[in-house]
């Protein structure tokens, strides 16, 4: 019969500390679903084990589900603080703009009433049929712009930007007064040129971002062009003379308009090819997003990157791009304001390129992207959609160098269908606790070189069972499973504790060995020990830490090696 560890309150295990800070500063909200399923889903992030990424076991939360009815083909997300509720509001299939709002506060919004239709965008524009595409927030005056690009030849009734506000605070932006035609597609609007007027597309925009001195900035597909948009006569819309401009024109296909001096020049990299019709250029700018005040002098960061596919526009695939307004014209069209932040087929430093870029957001100065050319996945079918955090450590503008990307997320097990990111500082939604498992340390190396490592099968989650396992072990030989209620201080001293003054070089001490259980070594270098959590409440948020000593002779003077070491939540 098996000894069976019972851990109970007779052990002293502590509370949790609250005091651990997570190395994370935005966590990720994806969308997206399991190749071959109808699985779709809003996803969160959650850094539970608090080592700066989010690969670690249930660290991919399901935010919002309700079997593809209305949580269906999302194709944008946008984080706000509206009068200090954490809110995510959503582009879904219906032409509805969707707004999620955790009630409960269990970090998720998968419960009754936790989400609902913040506007019918049909109903708002008096048309049959519309096309929401992109959301921008602005905090400062609670308006969610909104991207309509019905467009087909020309635009139609319901194309354009428009604005949402809840005015009365009912939670929805359906009344009398909360909707605003920012930009009529239908209608007509020029912009000052090389040489005179020039008419320009406001029909078929398709990405938005909103600066910090309220300037609306949409990506026009017709045009190729970022155009800028400030009511300065306080009418509601944006189409009066001197209210809209030429905001950055990277791509220079749009006659009469100035280009960006440093694509015109060649300096800068043009993120267009030419077009399938034989005539012109294509470039599609659809992902755009501003870190306010992030400039090395307190400027807006603004961020535009490229959504053209490797398959059928590869010079314009896989671009990021940075702009700093430098002279304070309220545009990105002079030289040195735009960097190419991130080339990502050409950057040799990265893991896995981004070949092609699905989705991006700004925050803490750097840019986050969501991409499809990560690893394939276990199944080996679908490359594994990943998040890559990518940043400037060397002040050059550009995120080119070692060490200046990070990849935070992947969508295990075997890659994601369609995406949609956004970026949400931590802690604006609680995490939903869970039992978790996670080993930390440096493993010793057994006399046969090879390394004795801790692991678990099952989690430490209330009236359940586990087993904590060993590999690395010596056929036959004892060890013995150390566990500990503090990872900082034992009857030795304080934690961790090198072991080289007694004979055992290169062995650390983790965890303070308040309890032994003994195990025999199998054939297989393998041990266990099975653990029962009993179902008591008071075991809640508990955490203890555990380590193996393995019984080896050959290993040095003192017989014995240390694996690496573990810490377990109870919940």
């Amino acid at each position: 019969m098996r000894n069976i560890l019972i851990l109970s309150l007779a052990l002293g295990v502590p509370a949790l500390s609250s005091s651990a800070n997570a190395q994370q500063t935005h966590e990720y909200f994806l969308w997206g679903g399991t190749p071959a399923t109808t699985e779709w889903e809003i996803r969160r992030t959650a850094d539970l084990d608090f080592n700066g990424d989010y690969f670690g076991t249930e660290e991919g939360l399901r935010f919002a589900y309700d079997g593809k009815n209305d949580v269906d083909y999302i194709e944008s997300i946008e984080y706000a603080n509206v009068n200090g509720v954490p809110t995510i509001f959503a582009v879904a299939t219906g032409d509805v703009i969707l707004r999620f709002v955790d009630l409960d506060g269990n970090g998720v919004c998968t419960d009754p009433g936790e989400y609902n239709i913040f506007a019918d965008t049909r109903s708002a524009q008096g048309a049959s049929n519309t096309r929401p595409d992109k959301l921008a927030f602005n905090p400062k005056t609670g308006e969610l712009y909104v991207t309509d690009d019905i467009y087909s030849g020309g635009p139609t009734t319901g194309s354009g930007i428009f604005s949402y506000v809840d005015l009365n605070g009912d939670g929805d932006a359906e009344d009398v007064g909360e909707f605003n035609m920012l930009i009529d597609g239908a209608g007509s609007v020029s912009v000052a040129g090389t040489s005179g007027s020039v008419a320009i597309d406001v029909g078929d925009f398709e990405g938005i971002m909103v600066d910090s001195s309220g300037l609306v900035i949409g990506f026009a597909q017709q045009d190729r062009t970022l155009y800028a948009f400030d009511d300065q006569n306080g009418d509601g819309d944006a189409m009066d003379p001197g209210e809209v401009w030429n905001f950055c024109n990277l791509i220079g296909d749009k006659a009469g308009l100035e280009q960006n001096a440093d694509t015109a020049s060649g300096a800068l990299k043009n993120p267009s090819c030419p077009s399938s019709s034989g005539s012109g250029l294509y470039g599609s700018l659809e992902i755009l997003d501003v870190d306010w005040g992030a400039g090395p002098n307190g400027e807006d960061l603004y961020w535009i990157a490229s959504t053209a596919f490797n398959t059928s526009c590869a010079g314009a695939s896989g671009l990021v791009y940075q702009g700093i307004d430098l002279n304070g014209d309220r545009d990105l069209n002079d030289a040195g304001e735009v960097t190419l932040f991130l080339d990502g087929p050409n950057n040799v430093t990265m893991d896995y390129p981004p070949s092609d870029i699905y989705d991006g957001k700004a925050h803490g100065g750097g840019f986050a992207i969501f991409h499809n050319n990560g690893p394939v996945g276990p199944a080996g079918t679908y490359r594994q959609n990943q998040v890559d955090y990518v940043f400037d450590l060397n002040g050059d503008r550009q995120s080119r160098a070692l060490g200046e990307q990070e990849t935070k997320y992947r969508w295990l097990p075997d890659g994601c269908f369609a995406v949609a990111l956004e970026v949400v500082p931590v802690g604006e939604f609680a995490v939903p606790p869970s039992a978790r498992f996670t080993p930390f340390g440096d493993a010793d190396t057994n006399s046969q070189g090879v390394s004795a490592t801790i692991g678990n099968i099952g989690l430490p989650e209330l009236g359940a069972f586990m087993e904590i396992t060993l590999d690395g072990g010596i056929a036959g030989r004892k060890a013995t499973l150390a566990l500990g209620t503090s990872n900082t201080m034992s009857r030795f001293g304080p934690l961790p504790l090198n072991l080289g003054s007694i004979g055992i070089p290169g062995s650390t001490l983790y965890v303070s060995d308040d309890f032994r259980f003994p195990a025999t070594v199998n054939p297989s270098g393998q041990a266990k020990v099975p653990v029962l959590v009993p179902n008591d409440a008071a075991l809640q948020g508990a955490t203890f830490y555990l380590q193996w000593q393995v019984i080896d002779p050959a290993a040095n003077t003192r017989g014995f090696i240390l694996s690496d070491a573990a810490e377990a939540l109870v919940y």
